[in-house]
């Protein structure tokens, strides 16, 4: 299984591992519909569907599950535990003792990650949650994602172009 340090590195290894994907339109979501702190690019074929948070996506072969929403929290192990927890409720099987952590900055974004290997209904499966500070003390951009490595290989290059179109608006 592979390891990786953020989704973005999950992003930059499935691109790296998809030679091919089809040309899809996308839908802009703003993350909040109200008020929001991001934006970003879904493609028609993963089925965006917005909430209350933000939007939510499955590749169309649905090896891939992303949820990107914003979040308000007191400290980022909350935000995190929380995630964790409803992940749990929902069959996700997250190994504890695999948990990764790091702190990064790119492009002038402060970002804590979050890596488990674990397992889902259909064997296993990487999850990474990367909170991304925003200007308001207290409010992250959260993206979620869970995929196995096959889904990956799959689905790289358009994870790439979804992960690539987030877009603070606040920070």
């Amino acid at each position: 299984m592979f390891k990786f340090k953020s989704i973005y590195s999950v992003v930059a290894v499935a691109a790296a591992l998809a030679v091919f994907s089809p040309a899809a339109q996308a839908k802009v979501f703003s993350i909040p519909a109200e008020d929001a702190i991001a934006t970003i690019n879904a493609p028609d074929a993963w089925e965006p569907n917005e909430t209350d948070k933000g939007v939510e996506m499955n590749s169309p072969d649905r090896g891939i599950y992303i949820d990107v929403e914003a979040v308000r929290a007191d400290d980022i192990t909350g935000a995190v535990a929380e995630t964790v927890k409803l992940l749990a409720s929902q069959g996700l099987v997250l190994d504890q003792s695999s948990q990764k952590t790091s702190d990064s900055e790119r492009d002038g974004l402060k970002m804590h990650d979050f890596l488990y290997d674990g397992k889902d209904k259909d064997g296993p499966t990487n999850f990474a949650i990367t909170l991304v500070e925003t200007s308001d003390p207290g409010a992250y951009l959260m993206l979620t994602f869970w995929g196995s490595d096959e889904a990956l290989k799959a689905n790289g290059k358009t994870l790439g172009e979804i992960t690539q179109s987030v877009q603070l608006t606040k920070h």
